[in-house]
């Protein structure tokens, strides 16, 4: 491995040893990071499920954000992915373009947080590639596994399906909004409440505990109306009840008071909420219910399946001004 010539006090090897090498966690298939490659344990009795994201500076995140933002970021967009496949998550891969802004202390905190992510979600880092860049990126490959019975489809809706919603929408579009619009006064505890939940997104890992009863599903990463349209994928439509659309007390408070600056067609059109649209036959409804109070999951039935394509409010009226999040937009 060759260093760095941007920084005479890091290098590539310097930046592995000090800082990545603890998160293998001494598992024998990474080498240590001494090899050019890794490899997996695969079970027969399972299958591996494999999705991918890449994070970039000014677009997924600032040079200023924390770092432990950013590895919060970098890992639950991916864990998200994981459950809404009904996949247990078990190691990933990192690769992370660096600049000049990133010093020692940036490191520690960045590495320090993804290894109380890994003890939380029981994973580890496989392996990886550091590189320079103008601007920071991150790529991470996350791998879970399941039995192939198991694996839930993001297209295997079906007539009449519920749709369901785990969790809150909104917090992280309203600390976004906080941070870049002066117009929006809150108070201190307020304020740092809803910009920590857009700092640090918290991935819902319901679909591994309730495959059994979902047909289809998909994380919120580009908006619930976006990634709802996904499942349907002009085959069906959905009839949703917005009034029934999941939003912390707090959030409905300061929408009331702030009714110019907010609406609830942005934060159905925001993503990075992480948490999992599903859809399910009637007949399991009980069964989700128990099952999300069992596991301290919130989850909240929103509408319905129907079968003419598009997407129809309570009252059988389209919901227009659609957007999902597009890098390419």
């Amino acid at each position: 491995m060759t260093k760095i010539s941007y920084n005479s006090k890091l290098s590539e090897k310097i930046i592995i040893d000090k800082f990545f090498k603890k998160l293998n966690l001494n598992k024998i298939g990474t080498f240590n990071f001494e090899n050019d490659a890794s490899y997996l344990n695969i079970s027969s009795k399972y299958k591996t499920v494999v999705t991918t994201d890449t994070i970039v500076e000014n677009i997924d995140f600032f040079s200023n954000d924390p770092p432990e933002s950013i590895a919060q970021k970098i890992l639950c967009i991916n864990l998200s992915d994981i459950s809404a496949m009904g996949a247990i998550p078990k190691t990933y891969t990192l690769n992370i373009s660096i600049n000049s802004k990133i010093t020692y202390d940036w490191l520690k905190k960045f590495t320090s947080k993804l290894n109380k992510l890994q003890k939380k979600f029981n994973i580890y880092l496989l392996g990886g590639d550091i590189s320079y860049a103008n601007e920071i990126s991150l790529t991470a490959n996350l791998f879970g596994e399941a039995k192939l019975k198991n694996i839930i489809s993001q297209r295997n809706c079906n007539l009449g399906d519920d749709i369901w919603v785990t969790g809150n929408l909104g917090n992280s579009y309203l600390g976004c909004k906080i941070l870049n619009n002066s117009r929006i006064k809150l108070g201190k505890k307020h304020s740092s409440y809803f910009k920590k939940q857009y700092f640090y997104p918290q991935p819902c890992m319901f679909g591994s505990q309730a495959y059994k009863y979902i047909n289809s599903a998909i994380d919120i990463s580009d908006g619930l109306l976006g990634d709802l349209s996904k499942i349907l994928n002009g085959k069906f439509g959905a009839k949703l009840n917005t009034k029934l659309i999941p939003l912390s007390t707090m959030l409905k408070t300061i929408m009331t008071k702030h009714k110019s600056l907010f609406k609830l067609e942005d934060i159905l059109n925001w993503g990075d909420d992480y948490e999992l649209i599903f859809t399910s036959f009637k007949k399991n409804r009980k069964k989700l219910l128990n099952l999300s109070k069992k596991n301290r999951v919130k989850l909240s039935l929103v509408g319905s399946i129907i079968k003419t394509p598009g997407l129809f409010d309570d009252s059988q009226k389209p919901i227009k001004n659609i957007n999902s999040f597009d890098h390419f937009a």
